[in-house]
């Protein structure tokens, strides 16, 4: 499929590079900011240009926006990120370029026409506003690749997948902010679909820059990695990172550390992509480790009682346990844990529901208070087959279920 993919995605390049040209003039003048002195002599240059121009390229530029949109996706999948192993031939090399810039540009496109679809009010919120700006300025970095010749240089396409990471590392907050300045004039439920579109699309395309980025930099084929995916992952050594990590925020938080204790599984191993595990443990971990210490009293001093981590694989399913002690979800808030709204934390109050288990101030995996720490811990998992489950007893403590599928093992041959 994806061999076929591909095939259509250099028609698709060759067709846009023929028959769309766009000035940067353009895009400079939608997706970014400049002083009044840029803007005035942007307006001049626009006056230059001639109405009939400006209105054939902006049309262009919507058919375009619009075609990619359109475009079916396929899943991305295990089959995909093992297609290519090192050492990779110059061909291997472009045509993974062109199926990588080519689902680029159909995600990005799809979330432009997501925004466009915005009632009056979200589009006009500046912080959902900028959003569409960067994803303006993504596209204009994609189309300002020279076809074919731009495709075989590494230099300039790991140039512009890295400035692709740099500049969507925040979206999430900007976008978040946005959202919650118009929730109150905007249907819930319409909320959760676009994001929830949003989100994902917005893991595949950071999976894609990245995965593409470690293959072509990767110099061996000893080296235990296909890209983003690690052929043998040792869970424990994960979970032991994660603890480190959640152990930091802790202690500049509460001064305190809570032990993690692995009851079973510590030799095991899993092919997966680390980076995606390790979020979702952080956000679990995290989100127990704030329900100990604060819900720690002196008849029951879960602060020092230590979380339990069981880790289990079976053939190509890995399943990962977490317990805590810390007091449970409310049952009123158990039915809201994966919504992406729902966030009660403020810097006085203490709440004790399963996204509100944030640190406050603490950057790294809180966006913004809207709750979304669940939400991408699900499409994480879900993305590969995988899924995130939370059971709860209230007044005693939470049980977080990671299951993942993994590739089979032909795949990393």
């Amino acid at each position: 499929m994806f061999a076929r993919h591909s095939q259509l995605a250099g028609r698709g390049l060759k067709q846009l590079a023929i028959t769309v040209k766009l000035p940067r003039l353009i895009f400079h003048s939608c997706a970014t900011r400049q002083s009044y002195s840029t803007k005035t002599s942007m307006r001049e240059k626009l006056k230059e240009v001639g109405f009939e121009e400006l209105y054939r390229i902006r049309s262009n530029t919507q058919l375009l926006i619009q075609d990619f949109a359109k475009k079916p996706i396929p899943p991305l999948s295990y089959e995909f990120l093992t297609q290519y192993k090192v050492p990779l031939t110059e061909n291997q090399k472009y045509t993974l370029t062109i199926q990588t810039v080519n689902l680029l540009l159909m995600y990005t496109c799809r979330r432009l026409v997501a925004i466009q679809r915005l009632p009056y009010i979200a589009v006009l919120n500046p912080n959902i506003e900028q959003t569409n700006r960067l994803y303006l300025r993504t596209l204009e970095s994609l189309l300002s690749l020279n076809y074919p010749y731009g495709l075989h240089d590494q230099g300039v396409m790991t140039k512009k997948l890295t400035e692709f990471l740099d500049d969507h590392q925040d979206t999430l907050v900007t976008l978040s902010r946005g959202f919650q300045e118009i929730m109150d004039f905007f249907p819930k439920e319409a909320v959760f679909d676009f994001l929830n579109l949003h989100l994902r699309d917005r893991i595949a395309m950071k999976l894609l820059a990245t995965h593409y980025l470690a293959l072509v930099s990767q110099k061996s084929n000893e080296e235990p990695v296909i890209g983003v995916l690690h052929k043998n992952l040792k869970i424990s050594e994960l979970v032991r990172r994660v603890e480190e990590f959640v152990g930091d925020l802790c202690f500049v938080k509460y001064d305190h550390q809570l032990p993690i204790e692995i009851l079973e599984g510590e030799d095991v191993t899993f092919p997966c992509i680390p980076t995606d595990l390790e979020y979702v443990l952080t956000e679990i971990l995290k989100n127990s480790s704030r329900a100990h210490i604060e819900n720690s009293v002196p008849e029951n001093n879960t602060a020092e009682k230590p979380i339990e981590v069981t880790i289990v694989r079976n053939d190509n399913d890995l399943k990962i346990r977490i317990r805590d002690f810390g007091g449970g979800i409310p049952p009123d808030v158990e039915d809201r844990m994966f919504d992406y709204s729902y966030s009660t934390v403020n810097s006085d109050a203490k709440d004790s529901g399963m996204s509100a288990y944030v640190i406050p101030g603490e950057d790294v995996c809180n966006v913004s208070g809207m709750g979304f720490g669940l939400p991408m811990c699900k499409a994480y998992m879900e993305m590969f087959g995988g899924s995130v489950d939370i059971q709860s007893l209230w007044g005693w403590g939470t049980d977080a279920y990671i299951c993942l599928k993994g590739p089979s093992p032909n795949l990393l041959k």
